[in-house]
């Protein structure tokens, strides 16, 4: 994943993705609420939902467009498009999430923004905005 430069921290940044895309592929409830700062919100293109619950992030998880073909993968690797910083605490991502079967070939995709917040050393995310 690329690493731009800035006062946060680019390794615990990476780490943070990878780990995301394997709770949210291994359906971790408990998992899930050490990585969301709930309740977060989903911004789409036909409104905003409030994510109160785990439950509620593993269910926008299993509807996303990537889902089904997401299903059969082996792997998720995340790949950092875009950064912005915002204030000191917070970070605006854009993520390319590449979905890959057991010969490590690419099944699906998507792209997504995230805001997420610097918290108890590590990120935590607050918005969720799919952009495919």
């Amino acid at each position: 994943m690329a690493n731009p430069t800035g006062s946060y921290d680019g390794e615990a940044l990476s780490s943070f993705l990878a780990d995301l895309g394997l709770v949210l592929g291994a359906e971790d409830l408990e998992a899930v609420t050490d990585r969301y700062d709930l309740p977060a919100l989903l911004v789409g293109q036909e409104g905003s939902t409030v994510l109160a619950s785990p439950e509620d992030v593993l269910d926008l998880s299993r509807q996303r467009p990537a889902a089904p073909r997401a299903r059969e993968a082996v792997a998720v690797l995340p790949e950092l498009i875009a950064l912005e910083e915002v204030g000191w605490a917070l970070l605006w991502v854009e993520v390319r999430w590449s979905y890959r079967d057991e010969l490590a070939a690419e099944i699906a995709s998507e792209r997504c923004r995230y805001l997420l917040r610097r918290g108890r050393g590590t990120f935590e995310v607050c918005v969720v905005a799919p952009l495919d």
